[in-house]
C-alpha cells in the first residue's frame, strides 16, 4: 500500500516575520521581527548583536544582547532557546524578575539534561563528560543537540557561524567548561552557566560589551507603566565628538595638541537613537522625556531619539476599559504625542489579537495618521 501523509494548512506565502529599515543617519540598522499582544513580542537588531523581548524565535539568528522588559510570557518564553554555555549571551531584565528568569532558564538547561538529581556531584561521570569533553560520537555540548540553539550570530549577526560540533566549536567550548569549572566562585553550577543576567532599574546605564570595535552603544533603562515592574530601553550611539573647549581652533592647533602635547582633545559622546518600550500606557511617553528631545510634552521633539518602538495594543475607543484594566496603550492616546514629534517615527507593535491584520490595516488608512509612524502588520492586503 502507498504511505499516507499529513496534508499542510494552507498559509499565506508571505512571511510572518516583518523587517524595516530604520531611517537615516541609521539607515544601517535594521528591524526583524514579530508583535502581537499576550501571543508573542521579539525583534532582532542584526547589526547590534541585539535581541529586544524573546516571545519567539524570529530566525536563526542568535543575539548576545538580550534586552527584556518585563515578566510576562508573551515577553520572555523563549529565552532559554537563546542561551549558551560555550558563549553565553548577557541578558538585561528589570531588577524584580531577575530571580525567577533564571529558575525559568535553568529548569529548561536541567529538563535538556533529562531531569534527575539535580545538580549532579562534581565528581559524577555526568558532569565531567561535558567538563572534560569527552568524545566518542557524544556531543560535546547539550546545545549541539538542541534544536532551538544550534546557531550564533557574529558581531554584525548576518552572518552564520559553524555548528557547535565543528572543531572549532569543541575548542571553544573545551577552554569555556574548563574555565566554567575552574570558576566555583560565583556558587553556580558548570552546567547552569548558560548566560550572564544583569538586573536594571530605572536609570541604569549598560554598553553593549559584545559589539566589534569602533562600534560602541549604551542602553539605559527607563520605567514603563504597566502591570508589573516593566522597564523601556534608550539605545544611545556613543561616539568621540571635540570638546568644547577646542572648538574653533584649526586643524593644525589640534593636531600639535593631540600629536606634540598628548592633549586628549575629544570625549565620548553618547547620542539616542532608537527607545523600545515594553507594555505601558502612553503616559510615559505623552510626559515628554528627554531622551523625546521634550516632544511628548511640548516643543517639536528636536535632539530626541530617532525612532521609538512602541506597544499600541488597543486601536478603538470602545475598548478604552480594558487597554486602562490592563496598562495598555490605546491610539487616541497615543496620537498626540506622535503628532507633538514630527522628527521621531514611532513603529507601533502589540496590537490587539482581537483585530486581525486586515482591521489594523483599515483603522490606520480610514485615519489622517502622521507620517512618522510605521504600523507592524503586512500592508499588503485588502
Amino acid at each position: 500500500m502507498p504511505a499516507n501523509f499529513a496534508t499542510p494548512l494552507p498559509q499565506s506565502p508571505r512571511s510572518d516575520i516583518l523587517e524595516w529599515r530604520f531611517p537615516k543617519p541609521y539607515h544601517n540598522l535594521t528591524l526583524t521581527g514579530r508583535s502581537r499582544a499576550a501571543w508573542h513580542t521579539s525583534f532582532v537588531i542584526p547589526q547590534l548583536n541585539l535581541l529586544l523581548d524573546a516571545g519567539l524565535v524570529v530566525n536563526n539568528l542568535r543575539p548576545k544582547h538580550i534586552f527584556l522588559t518585563h515578566g510576562h510570557s508573551d515577553h520572555t518564553l523563549l529565552t532559554p532557546a537563546f542561551v549558551k554555555r560555550s558563549d553565553p549571551p548577557d541578558i538585561y531584565c528589570p531588577a524584580e524578575m531577575k530571580d525567577a528568569l533564571d529558575g525559568f532558564i535553568n529548569a529548561k538547561t536541567m529538563l535538556n539534561e533529562g531531569g534527575g538529581i539535580w545538580p549532579p556531584e562534581s565528581t559524577s561521570p555526568y558532569l565531567q563528560k561535558y567538563i572534560n569533553n569527552k568524545k566518542g560520537g557524544e556531543p560535546s555540548s547539550p546545545d549541539a543537540e538542541d534544536g532551538v540553539a544550534r546557531h550564533d550570530p557574529s558581531s554584525q549577526a548576518d552572518v552564520l557561524i559553524e555548528d557547535d560540533d565543528s572543531p572549532a566549536q569543541e575548542q571553544q567550548q573545551d577552554a569555556g567548561d574548563d574555565d566554567a569549572a575552574a570558576d566555583d566562585d560565583d556558587g553556580i553550577h558548570p552546567l547552569l552557566r548558560t548566560h550572564r543576567t544583569h538586573p536594571l532599574r530605572p536609570g541604569s546605564t549598560v554598553t553593549l560589551a559584545r559589539l566589534a570595535a569602533p562600534q560602541t552603544y549604551t542602553a539605559t533603562a527607563f520605567a514603563c507603566d504597566h502591570t508589573v515592574p516593566c522597564l523601556g530601553y534608550v539605545f544611545s550611539a556613543v561616539t568621540p565628538k571635540l570638546k568644547p573647549e577646542y572648538r574653533g581652533l584649526a586643524g593644525a592647533e589640534l593636531r600639535a595638541l593631540r600629536q606634540e602635547r598628548g592633549v586628549e582633545i575629544t570625549a565620548p559622546v553618547a547620542t539616542p537613537v532608537f527607545a523600545f518600550l515594553g507594555d505601558t500606557t502612553a503616559s510615559v511617553l505623552a510626559s515628554g522625556p528627554e531622551w523625546l528631545g521634550g516632544g511628548g510634552g511640548s516643543g517639536s521633539g528636536a535632539g530626541g531619539v530617532r525612532v521609538v518602538i512602541t506597544e499600541c495594543s488597543f486601536l478603538w475607543e470602545e475598548h478604552r476599559d480594558q487597554a486602562d484594566r490592563t496598562r495598555h496603550t490605546i491610539w487616541s492616546d497615543l496620537d498626540p504625542v506622535v503628532r507633538r514629534s514630527p522628527d521621531t517615527v514611532f513603529v507601533l507593535i502589540h496590537f490587539s489579537l482581537r483585530y486581525s491584520d486586515e482591521e489594523v490595516r483599515a483603522f490606520f488608512r480610514e485615519r489622517d495618521v502622521p507620517e512618522n509612524v510605521v504600523v507592524w502588520v503586512d500592508g499588503v492586503g485588502g
